[in-house]
């Protein structure tokens, strides 16, 4: 009887022995697992407030390349996030293009008035975003207000006939217009509350309120007449820019500690 209750005793003792060493060990890899996946938090999330500030080149697109040139960009934009992937952003910004008609410069035969071609927008929109260790990924498109300058820009040859190659009708032109914007940025964490970006955009006014008129080089008529015609200012941008967090409160509630 002594034999068979110390063989229970000696029975029950390794199974609990058992069920300890599986629990701890259970216990350790969910805490490893915990570790694991429990990244610093701006590398998971998106902090709730920030700026976003770029300086890019501006290559114009459509019938606008047809009298403007590369030129230069600055923006700056208040971005809030909702949730980690969607946020409202709301900027500010100014371009310019140089003016330049097909080949046209000025010389012995030739006089070129040339003026920069500026506007700048205020617009509004959403943001998509995806965050990835220090990468993040932006999608945005916004709506805005475009107001316009009125450059008085001219091309004129020596000779006999039509010999205003290139006007301006600045009296035609409107002074603000509806503006489109979108574009992405490649984000890359420099600092916990800092990221650089590379950013390819495209944006362009709506209603076409660029008005010139140009001579009608393929008429066959001892005068050629002039055409008349209404564009859009549309443009590439390549920018590059920072995107900086204020605050160190993120869209999920966390606060990012800087130690």
């Amino acid at each position: 009887m002594k034999k068979r209750n110390s063989y229970l005793y000696k029975m029950i003792r390794t199974t609990l022995l058992l069920l300890l060493v599986a629990t701890c060990t259970f216990a350790q890899t969910d805490s490893l697992k915990i570790k694991k996946t429990m990244d610093a938090v701006h590398l998971r999330e998106i902090p709730q407030n920030n700026l976003v500030i770029d300086l890019g080149i501006t290559q114009p697109n459509g019938n606008y390349g047809d009298i403007a040139r590369a030129g230069l960009h600055i923006g700056a934009e208040y971005l809030y996030y909702t949730n980690k992937n969607l946020g409202l952003g709301i900027s500010l910004r100014h371009q310019y293009n140089e003016f330049g008609y097909l080949d046209f410069e000025n010389d012995d035969a030739t006089n070129v008035t040339q003026n920069n071609y500026n506007n700048t927008t205020i617009a509004i929109g959403p943001t998509y975003s995806h965050t990835k260790k220090r990468f993040q990924f932006d999608v945005f498109a916004k709506v805005g207000v475009a107001f316009l300058n009125h450059p008085e820009n001219s091309v004129s040859q020596i000779g006999i006939g039509n010999t205003q190659i290139f006007s301006s009708e600045t009296q035609n032109e409107q002074v603000s217009s509806g503006y489109l914007e979108g574009g992405l940025r490649f984000n890359y964490y420099f600092r916990r509350s800092v990221q650089v970006f590379f950013s390819p955009q495209y944006n362009t006014t709506l209603g076409n309120p660029i008005s010139y008129s140009y001579r009608d080089d393929s008429a066959t008529t001892l005068i050629q007449p002039q055409i008349f015609k209404n564009i859009n200012a549309s443009n590439l941008i390549f920018s590059v820019g920072v995107k900086i967090a204020l605050g160190k409160k993120y869209s999920n509630g966390e606060l990012r500690e800087d130690d």
